[in-house]
């Protein structure tokens, strides 16, 4: 199979741009648009979904979107070193590249926009998540099937690059058949969701420096800068001290699960640390640590310990 510089089939890498140029597909129109036989389209978009290319839409239930680049390509990196030499990992410049041509969100990242889906909201917030260095903290007031704000996409890439993932769900919606899966999802996976009768708007705070503010006419507003985010935070922060564990409503569920090896090994060898001292950190031996730093220099196609650390990073899978 000939190959993007991304890693993917052409015929796949072609499809996903042709998504990118709108928010949302129904099958007959993408069917329509490229002018290929339907069961060739499925085929594609049934590998992309699985990639992570594409999701199903939040505002119509028989329509997909294309997952913004920034989200991912990491996501699509992080399996393909899994996968060892042979996965094909992207490079960092052709995902800069790729990024810059095809990027949706530039246009949607400041001041207020009316009347907006949730499709709209989730390409504002896949791009700044996957910028986040230290924390993303989530405020629902009502439930929506579907939406960002229960995407295992944007909580794993921030998961991913060791950034604290926090939501503040009403006690209103919590224990419905939908949420104790999502409730049982983050808590396995170490990441925090709690339960308040607070809430009334829908926020989206990264790094305490950018926000996303959506009211109940569905019209959102883009707040940049730590002096202007801070009472937006102040007052999420306050929501998430009165509210209680949402896990401890799902009886038996696991938390505190650690991240996979590969990754942790990875942010280490990116801090310099040797050997030894990645072997002691993460209670493993030096041999499976030499196992695993050999892994990810072929996987990253790079040529010493740091530069696939290093690499990792551009990526975005760290």
């Amino acid at each position: 199979m000939i190959t993007s510089e991304l890693g993917l089939g052409t015929t796949a890498d072609f499809v996903y741009r042709t998504m990118l140029r709108r928010v949302r597909w129904r099958f007959s129109d993408l069917v329509r648009e490229l002018g290929w036989d339907e069961i060739g389209t499925r085929e594609i978009v049934g590998d992309l979904r699985t990639l992570g290319f594409l999701v199903g839409s939040a505002d119509d239930a028989s329509a997909v979107r294309a997952v913004e680049p920034r989200m991912a390509l990491p996501v699509l990196a992080a399996r393909r070193l899994k996968d060892g030499p042979r996965g094909g990992v992207p490079g960092a410049a052709a995902v800069d590249r790729f990024v810059s041509a095809h990027e949706r969100a530039s246009d949607a990242v400041s001041g207020r926009r009316e009347g907006v889906g949730f499709d709209d909201l989730a390409v504002v917030v896949e791009r700044f998540a996957a910028a986040a260095t230290r924390e993303v903290l989530v405020i629902v007031p009502t439930y929506s099937p579907g939406s960002y704000e229960f995407s295992p996409l944007i909580a794993e890439a921030v998961h991913r690059r060791g950034a604290q993932f926090r939501c503040v769900w009403s006690d209103d919606f919590t224990m419905s058949p939908a949420i104790v899966p999502h409730a049982r999802w983050l808590a396995e996976r170490g990441m925090s969701a709690r339960t308040t009768a607070g809430p009334c708007v829908r926020v989206v705070i990264v790094d305490g420096a950018t926000a996303l503010v959506v009211n109940r006419e569905m019209r959102m507003e883009v707040v940049h800068g730590p002096r202007a985010v801070e009472p937006l935070h102040r007052t999420a922060t306050a929501l998430w001290a009165q509210g209680r564990p949402a896990h401890d409503a799902v009886a038996g569920t696991p938390v505190d699960a650690p991240r996979e090896r590969y990754e942790i090994v990875l942010r280490l060898l990116a801090e310099g640390l040797t050997d030894d001292a990645v072997a002691n950190r993460i209670g493993v031996s030096v041999r499976t640590v030499r196992n695993d730093v050999a892994s990810a220099m072929a996987g990253m196609d790079a040529r010493s310990r740091f530069q696939a650390g290093v690499r990792a990073a551009q990526l975005g899978l760290l």
